[in-house]
């Protein structure tokens, strides 16, 4: 399945104190993993743009698993307060670039239920300060739905262990989170451009093994932990262009050191 979702890329930005020494930026490659929009604390902001493209070797049915690679690429978005006053983004304030390829196993355990095992290994490019990253994460997802009626509930879960290390200097760092997800979709008989539209309503619970320190600015670290998220999504018309099932959302994450908006393409987790 084709998720297209604009989903956060921690983002190298550069930021100075006085005395003109670059902050130390860290967990940037992570991004592929960790969704969308814009992270914010007292020292500064980041915004990451995740494009996850994904090619089916073999679609899983009924009975048969199947086999997913994927591709996505990552961006890191520097130096937001321009963009926002209004100039138009260009390479240079890009920041980090990463492509992590993986493999996944869909097995479909019920006729509602699939599991699917993954396994991704990239590279990860601090441009700002010609930095290679090695990127590794593994893990599993599960999905299941139930019908009320018209409705869909769909429920998640996703254990990841991932972990980047600097092929330049060595050091490395690593995070575990499990996540765990519900979607409820509403149908509607109205049309849009030939296409049925529905909404739904979803909340996801971030549990971290261990806090997550994305960028460390001297004063005010942007970090992630324990969190809740909420939002909705809308169905789009389905035109050639666009992914299968695409959907456009909101979401809104709040943690003690960062605040995440996220815009969502697709299903809103994993």
């Amino acid at each position: 399945m084709l998720v297209f979702v604009l989903s956060n890329t921690i983002f190298a930005t550069s930021a100075y104190c006085e005395d003109q020494s670059e902050a130390e930026l860290i967990n940037f490659s992570f991004g592929n993993y960790l969704g969308t929009g814009f992270y914010t604390s007292g020292g500064g902001e980041v915004f990451i743009l995740r494009i996850p493209l994904s090619t089916t070797l073999r679609p899983m049915t009924s009975n048969d698993p199947g086999w997913v690679i994927t591709y996505p690429v990552t961006l890191g978005i520097a130096n937001v307060d321009e963009i926002v006053d209004g100039n138009a983004p260009t390479l240079d304030h890009v920041g980090t670039i990463s492509v992590i390829p993986g493999v996944e196993y869909h097995y479909p355990v019920f006729y509602n239920w699939r599991l699917i095992p993954f396994f991704d290994l990239g590279l990860a490019r601090d441009l700002a300060n010609n930095v290679n990253i090695r990127v590794l994460g593994t893990g599993a997802k599960s999905f299941a739905t139930f019908d009320f009626g018209r409705n869909r509930l769909t429920l998640g879960n996703r254990f990841l262990y991932a972990d980047q290390r600097n092929l330049d200097k060595g050091s490395n760092s690593n995070f575990a989170v499990f996540e765990t997800a519900l979607d409820y979709n509403i149908p509607t008989d109205y049309t849009v451009d030939g296409s049925f539209f529905d909404f739904s309503f979803y909340f996801i619970n971030y549990y971290y093994l261990k806090d997550l320190v994305l960028v460390d600015y001297l004063d005010n670290p942007i970090s992630l932990e324990n969190k809740n998220e909420i939002g909705f999504t809308f169905s789009l018309p389905e035109y050639h262009w666009l992914p299968d099932n695409p959907r456009l959302g909101f979401g809104v994450q709040i943690t003690r050191d960062a605040n995440l908006y996220r815009i969502v393409f697709g299903m809103p987790f994993f």
